[in-house]
């Protein structure tokens, strides 16, 4: 994968979008030496392009539809009987629909990343689920190109990942499309899952045997991540955001004419992963969240750009994170907790947490405890939280008549104090214990006429006794290497 191919797949036109944002960073790069001033201008230019693209994008979406479900119904024979060259090639008039369609989506969704309002709707989901929806959406790539697309680690079904199914599907698809493209016909691309040696998240991997990625490419991706300068750039933009939705930065690795690996993280096993990745992510900041002039500067920051020296071309490998949109409140998060009362459906409860989850900021955190509890951290001081919360409770009286909904005081959480990340995860697994206790108000959906009622366990008790007498033995093991340090220290007494 080459820096020119990270983007979506297009046929390449000098008059279409992203090479008007290339020419943009272009003319912005030979310029900024004679022109200090230019930075304000050349983001004015790029947020004009994205906006015509995504008004754009919508007006496609209909036609684009109508044209396909036309071409389905000859397809099928509604327009009489057609041979088998001509069903060839509305099946494959079809799958270039599919890739126009899937770029379009991403068209519309660029515009939402940049405002910093991204309508995420994260959840537990399997990775069994993610690599069946990313095999159908590449079908039509796959196919054009003749290249295998081989799964890693994505087997397991009971492997749960803290994403929005559907950001993280387009992630892969752009990602995966990509080195598809660069790829020669009969070769493979590989999606490889990892899981972090401590447990707390997921590594995903896409790794092409492409041309790769030479040094002066790489530095321009690191130090004009809006585009590249050839004008492929959109992809790369949109893959960094979708990335940032799931708490991670984006990192490429390549070595030049042997290929390129670019991989980002997800949170994995639960609640304690979910917090040390957001409270990480947030606390990456400095480096990640600083303008782009300053980091473009010949004068100040110089290139990240790890290179590892061999007799081979060298691998190089960079990080590269969300920099458009930056938290209102840069190192402190406002805590809030919200309950839906006990007589809404389960379908009205789903509903509450889609339209919370919409309404979430980028740099907001929204997690669903139970099914009918949530916590939200909002990037608000206490005024705007409070509103913002107002403004909730508001819409959700007008959608859904009379519901109530149950507030907890608000509380902050210092981001910039070491112990943030251990704070926020006992938060979450607290909540989370807590709502699955035999103590939780039983619902129509948890208990029904007839059955019996629901009895304490003894399992929890018997696992903090397990942990306290492994921790009391790690102890004593402590305590006797102390001594046996002691001893060896003590001065020995000279011979009488």
């Amino acid at each position: 994968m080459s820096s020119s191919e990270i983007a979506p797949h297009r046929q390449q036109n000098p008059r279409d979008f992203s090479s008007l944002v290339g020419h943009a960073v272009q003319s912005r790069s030979l310029n900024r030496d004679s022109h200090p001033n230019l930075d304000a201008g050349f983001e004015s230019t790029v947020n004009a392009i994205v906006q015509m693209m995504s008004e754009t994008a919508s007006d496609l979406r209909t036609p684009l539809a109508a044209v396909r479900q036309a071409m389905r119904g000859i397809a099928d024979g509604e327009g009489g009987a057609i041979n088998a060259r001509q069903s060839q090639s509305l099946r494959d008039a079809m799958d270039q629909c599919d890739c126009m369609d899937q770029i379009v989506g991403e068209m519309m969704q660029l515009q939402r990343l940049r405002a910093g309002l991204p309508r995420v709707r994260r959840s537990w989901v399997a990775v069994t689920e993610i690599r069946d929806a990313v095999n159908e959406s590449l079908r039509p790539w796959s196919l054009q190109g003749h290249v295998d697309v081989l799964w890693d680690g994505a087997d397991n079904p009971q492997l749960l990942v803290f994403a929005d199914p559907d950001m993280l599907r387009r992630l892969l698809v752009n990602l995966v499309a990509s080195a598809i493209r660069t790829s020669r016909e009969q070769e493979a691309i590989l999606v490889r899952l990892q899981v972090a040696p401590c447990g707390g998240a997921v590594t995903w991997s896409v790794v092409d045997r492409g041309q790769g990625i030479s040094q002066q490419e790489m530095k321009q991706i690191e130090f004009h991540p809006k585009a590249s300068a050839d004008g492929n750039g959109l992809g790369l933009t949109i893959s960094r955001q979708l990335a940032t939705l799931h708490f991670s930065t984006l990192r490429l690795r390549s070595r030049l004419g042997f290929g390129t690996e670019v991989s980002f993280q997800t949170p994995v096993s639960g609640p304690k992963s979910v917090a040390e990745s957001w409270v990480r992510w947030r606390q990456r900041g400095a480096v990640i969240r600083q303008p782009l002039h300053d980091r473009s500067s010949s004068e100040s920051v110089s290139s990240r750009i790890q290179r590892q020296v061999r007799l081979d071309p060298p691998m190089l490998s960079v990080e590269l994170g969300h920099d458009n949109a930056r938290p209102r409140i840069e190192n402190l998060a406002t805590v809030r907790t919200v309950s839906l009362g006990a007589a809404m459906s389960r379908s009205t409860a789903d509903e509450f947490d889609t339209m919370l989850q919409n309404e979430a900021w980028l740099f907001d955190l929204v997690y669903r405890v139970d099914t009918r509890r949530w916590i939200w951290l909002l990037d608000s001081d206490s005024d705007e939280a409070m509103r913002r919360c107002e403004a909730i409770a508001d819409v959700a009286r007008l959608r859904f008549g009379s519901v109530r909904l149950d507030w907890g005081q608000p509380h902050f959480i210092d981001l910039a104090h070491r112990g943030a990340a251990v704070k926020l995860s006992d938060l979450l697994v607290r909540e989370t214990l807590q709502a699955s206790s035999p103590s939780t108000v039983a619902d129509a959906n948890q208990v029904r006429l007839g059955t019996a009622p629901i009895e304490s366990s003894p399992v929890a008790t018997e696992r903090l006794d397990e942990e306290l007498r492994r921790l009391s033995q790690r102890i004593r093991r402590q305590s006797e290497a102390f001594h046996r340090q002691a001893e060896n220290l003590r001065p020995q007494q000279p011979p009488q």
